[in-house]
């Protein structure tokens, strides 16, 4: 009995390191497959699930890659919009509530650090972050649920702002 309690003994500390480094691989697995999502994301999804009709202007390129999900992990998320061609070339995207929501998850993985296994590091597409912050700056603007006869909340993403910003 003495040699069996030596050998249990002298293994507990080997088990204690080997139960630490799973731990270790463990957080370190977990925190690889998520994303580094911005505090506010929870409550932006809530309101976006709750709107009856949201509005996207964008030009079609900048729509066609934002809305790709082939570079996300996971299974692809719904994702109905009814587009249209306005005058001034740009696309407007109409989109429910709840599929605004699924497009700002899209959004979040691909500009906040999501990964998968075809990704060896970490998504922050410079497209889905702009549009993720126009987005967001509409929604964090909502303070009441918009009366169902008031037009839909939009968002224009155009290149207005950066041409703006590059003759500073």
């Amino acid at each position: 009995m003495t040699t069996l309690r030596s050998v249990s003994s002298s293994s507990s500390p080997h088990r204690a390191r080997l139960l630490g480094a799973l731990a270790v691989l463990a957080a370190v697995f977990l925190s690889g497959c998520s994303t580094d999502s911005p505090p506010q994301h929870s409550e932006r999804l809530q309101k976006a699930a709750g709107l009856k009709t949201f509005h996207v202007e964008t030009t079609k390129d900048l729509w066609e890659k934002t809305s790709d999900q082939k570079g996300r992990g996971g299974p692809d998320l719904e994702l109905k919009n009814t587009t249209k061609e306005l005058d001034n070339g740009l696309v407007q995207v109409e989109l429910t509530g709840v599929n605004l929501a699924n497009y700002l998850r899209i959004l979040d993985y691909m500009a906040h650090g999501g990964t998968d296994s075809k990704n060896l590091g970490r998504h922050h597409s410079a497209e889905s972050i702009r549009m993720y912050d126009e987005i967001a700056g509409v929604l964090d603007g909502i303070n009441k649920r918009p009366d169902p006869k008031d037009p839909p909340p939009r968002v224009v993403v155009d290149t207005a702002f950066l041409e703006a910003k590059a003759k500073k």
